[in-house]
This record gives C-alpha cells, structure tokens and sequence, in this order.
C-alpha cells in the first residue's frame, strides 16, 4: 500500500483587495453550487492534459481590480475514527465457531482483525489524526451501551505518532461481549467528530461483523444522519463488514460518500419477494420457486471482508480506504489578515504546474470535474476535485487561493 501525506506542492494563498459583488458565473447568472462541465480542454494541441478553459475575467490577473498579496498555506492532514465493534460474536473464528467448539481454530476475527489494523497504521505516517471508539462500551451480558463520555472514544484523535501506542493497547483487551448497537455507536461518532477543531477532511470507518439488534427503529434516521454529515460537514462514513452484507451497511457507504466503486447498489443484497419469473426480480435476481433469490455475489456499497482469507482481505480492505482518504486534496483555507471580513462567495482557486499556465478552477458540486468546492459549512477548508486532483498528489504544482474577488461558479 503506498500512502500519502507529505506532497512536493508549493502552495500559496493570495489575499486580494475586495472587488465586492457575490459569486459569478461569467456571461451568466449568480447561482452558487451550480452543476455543470467544465471539462473541454484549452491545452489538448499541445499534448497537455485536459483543462477547464479560463474564465473571462481572472481574479488573478495583475491588471484586474483586485489586487494580491502571498499568504503562506498547505495541505492539511485528516482525522480519522475507527469505530470497532467488540461484541459477543467477535469472540468467534472467521466460520463462525467459538471457543469450545469442536471447530474452532483457535483465533478469534478480533484477533486477526487487531493484527490487521495494526499493520496498516504502522504503514501510514505519522501525521494522519487517527482515534478509536469500540463499542458497546458496557462489559458483557445483553449490553447496548454506547455512552458519549470520558471513556468515548476510547482513544482521542491524535496524531498516529501519538495515537497508535494507545490504540493497540485498547484493542489489545480484547471483545466485551454483549449485543451490536451500531446506531448508537455511529451517532456517538459523528458527535464526537463534532467536537474537532481540524481543518482537514474527517472521517469515520464502522467495522463489525453483524447487524443492529439493540434499536431497529433508528435504522432511517442514521442513514439519514449519515448524508447530512456528508454534505453540511464532509464528514466521510465508510463501512466494513467482517463476512457480512447488508443492505444497510452498502446504504451507508452510498450516504457517507464511500461508495467502493461506480456501478455498486445501495439496496445490494435481495430480498425474497415473491414473484412469477425473474423480470419481476430486481438487481438480476432469479425467481426460485416463486420468491426472488439472489444466486450471485452482491454488488454491495461497502467493503465485505470474506471468511476465505480474513486477514489478507481485512488489510487489503483498510489499506485502500486509508489510501482513498489521505489522498484527498484537502487544503487549509487562512481568512486573511481580517478573518472578520472573510466572505466565502469570494474565494477563487488556482493550480499551476511546471511548465504551463495557470489553471483556475471554477467552484461546483460534481466531483467528478476538475473543480472545487468547501469540505463544510464551516468554509474552513476547501477540496480540489476531478483528475486534477489526481494529478495534485502525483507531481509539483502550486495552488493558489484568491480572497475578495467573487467566485467563479460552473
């Protein structure tokens, strides 16, 4: 797995006098967040890549009303939450056997999956906030508990180089027995991502090997839950299932922004329904004695860890999710020498790299175009997104942020 914290960028932040007006298109109207493509290349003659085409009027024009000045900013590091789950049922090996079983091999999911975290977080660096919440937080019995307090979570975010020591020893006691409240646990979660004064992108990974059975009712208001803190905060909900799919956990990859690829359903695993032939059963299910019966593999939203090979999967599978959120371009967004009068609907961005002109990126919600856009409400960091951003973690470039003049929409 190669990871990446530390990137070759130059990055600058250009406070400009303020020119007034609200957020633009040029040659149209005020819209903030509108959709639209701004793909078509301006460069493409020359062999370079694809480029948005400049916009008519160039904040960072040296002869345009708004004067610049430099102002020192770079890539901010996330903060990420492992929320874990140490119910009864981790005590179990990968096929389900417990201990006294005839069949059990001796090694719990709890231990191979302790193994595989620690793995992974001795290969990430150093300055990525990682912290751990496990859950339920009560001892044994049919204990739901998840109680957001002194003890939750169970390790603060913080630095790994401050961070790992403690969360080996936490997952070093081991499961505490009793049930699977992973509403409350993922709730508890977001609160505490609440907490952080970070600038960088947050994110939380659930990992369990089952389904919720302490509040059923909850289920719509945390998938719910789950989207608002995606598009009010940029929190990032991933989700792990140890040999377990579910519609719930692929809805909440789809919710927290993590789908784990393009073509994944929400709804991924079938439910039997009854029906007269399979064009009745959805996703390409078989109609079986007339109920609907999926015979494939599901095309889930979340990443499902196999009982084939536990721990390789469980470490393949952490391993891509903390490549997919280190490599983010995320960047730390100074409100200038007056943070009283910062006004996100004048902020502009652009990206230079060696060897050709300045890109300026126009801000939009599609991420999938060379684009940007605020993490949050909050507008206390900003992501750079589309191939550009691609192209940000893989070579030198400088970015370059413009305070005071209106933003430039898609």
């Amino acid at each position: 797995m190669t990871t990446r914290l530390a990137l070759p960028l130059s990055l600058l932040l250009l406070s400009a006098l303020a020119c007034g007006g609200d957020d633009r298109r040029p040659g149209g109207p005020t819209r903030p967040g509108a959709d639209g493509d701004a793909s078509t290349s301006s460069g493409s003659d020359a062999g370079l890549p694809m480029r948005p085409p400049p916009p008519e009027d160039d904040p960072f024009d040296p002869d345009s009303s708004c004067g610049a000045t430099a102002i020192p900013t770079e890539r901010v590091p996330g903060s990420l939450l492992l929320v874990f789950d140490r119910s009864t049922s981790m005590d179990e090996d990968p096929d389900g056997d417990r201990p006294g079983d005839r069949d059990y091999d001796g090694t719990s999911k709890w231990d191979i999956a302790e193994e595989a975290i620690d793995t992974v977080l001795s290969s990430v660096g150093d300055d990525l906030g990682t912290g751990l919440l496990l859950f339920p937080t009560g001892d044994g019995g049919d204990i739901c508990d998840v109680t957001l307090g002194a003890s939750v979570p169970h390790v603060e975010i913080a630095p790994l180089s401050i961070s790992r020591p403690a969360i080996r020893t936490a997952l070093g006691g081991g499961p505490n027995g009793g049930n699977t409240p992973i509403h409350a646990a993922l709730n508890a979660g977001w609160d505490y991502l609440d907490t952080l004064i970070t600038p960088g992108q947050r994110g939380l990974i659930l990992v369990t090997d089952g389904a919720e059975n302490c509040d059923d009712a909850s289920r719509d208001a945390v998938l719910a839950r789950a989207e608002t803190e995606r598009r009010a905060f940029g929190y990032q909900t991933f989700a792990i299932g140890l040999d377990n799919s579910s519609n719930f956990l692929s809805t909440l990859a789809v919710n927290g922004g993590t789908p784990r690829n393009d073509t994944c359903m929400a709804s991924c695993v079938i439910e039997p329904t009854s029906c007269g032939s399979s064009a009745d059963c959805p996703g390409g299910a078989s109609c079986i004695f007339g109920f609907c019966a999926d015979t494939g593999t599901p095309d889930c939203c979340h990443y499902d860890v196999s009982a084939g090979d536990f721990r390789a999967d469980f470490e393949s599978v952490l391993g891509e999710i903390a490549e997919r959120f280190l490599d983010s371009c995320v960047f730390d967004l100074p409100r200038g020498e007056d943070p009283s009068s910062f006004d996100p609907s004048q902020v502009n961005v652009g990206v230079t790299f060696e060897g050709e002109d300045r890109t300026v990126l126009r801000r939009g919600s599609d991420p999938g175009v060379d684009s940007w856009d605020y993490t949050s409400d909050e507008h206390d960091s900003i992501v750079i997104q589309g191939p550009i951003c691609d192209e940000l973690l893989m070579g030198d470039a400088t970015v370059e942020i413009v305070l005071g003049c209106p933003t430039i929409l898609i």
